[in-house]
């Protein structure tokens, strides 16, 4: 194993080791195992279906990486308070991760998903604070504390671009096993919402706040 560096800013260049870093990391996210079943696909498909976004948040949000031996192994995607992630790389840029799902699971199926997804919304922090949407850590390099620097680094960044209006950080996670760790971080579940309220596999998201940052 090289060293490993310190959180930096993320840049075009580092898009496929993002988008290979992401899919390995949530290969068993129960997220990403409702959405998209078939496991010997599931790799790709993740990549996918993240990688646009992930295009607009390094274009309009706000991503840290962490290298190891040279190689991106770590990543964390904010969208800071007013951010507009869809103008990122233009409205009109393809491909759009809601187009890639629905080629993926189809228009129907993604629909859904989509919809439930957006049952966070409600439960977002009041005033908006920056929302913690992706943070990864390729397999090989977890167990290191990868994460929790990244979480830290973020929220010492946005704590320092703070507006005074701004309000908690929040993330939404439908892993168990990250409730423990954000907890440690300041994060608390506010609310959890059954993604698939009919069917019994569908996975829960906890919706976390952490403490609200003060203001720049």
């Amino acid at each position: 194993m090289g060293a490993v560096s310190h959180p930096r800013p993320a840049t075009g260049a580092d898009l496929p080791a993002m988008r290979t870093v992401c899919a390995l990391a949530y290969r068993e996210n129960p997220l990403m195992r409702w959405v998209l079943p078939d496991a010997a696909t599931r790799d790709d498909a993740c990549a996918a279906w993240l990688g646009p976004a992930l295009e607009r948040y390094v274009a309009a949000g706000r991503v840290d990486v962490v290298e190891e031996g040279g190689e991106v192994v770590a990543l964390a995607a904010w969208r800071p308070v007013g951010a507009d992630l869809r103008a990122g790389t233009g409205a009109a840029a393809l491909p759009r991760p809601a187009g890639v799902l629905a080629a993926l699971v189809g228009p129907g199926r993604a629909a859904e998903v989509l919809q439930a997804l957006a049952g966070a919304a409600p439960h977002a922090p009041r005033p908006a604070g920056p929302y913690l949407n992706y943070l990864a850590v390729h397999p090989a390099a977890q167990g290191r504390g990868l994460g929790s620097t990244l979480v830290r680094h973020g929220l010492g960044a946005l704590d320092a671009d703070a507006g005074a209006t701004d309000g908690a950080p929040w993330l939404g996670t439908t892993d168990p096993a990250n409730h423990a760790f954000y907890g440690r971080l300041g994060f608390r579940t506010v609310a959890e919402v059954a993604l698939d309220p009919i069917g019994e596999d569908g996975p829960v998201l906890a919706v976390m706040h952490g403490a609200r940052r003060a203001p720049g």
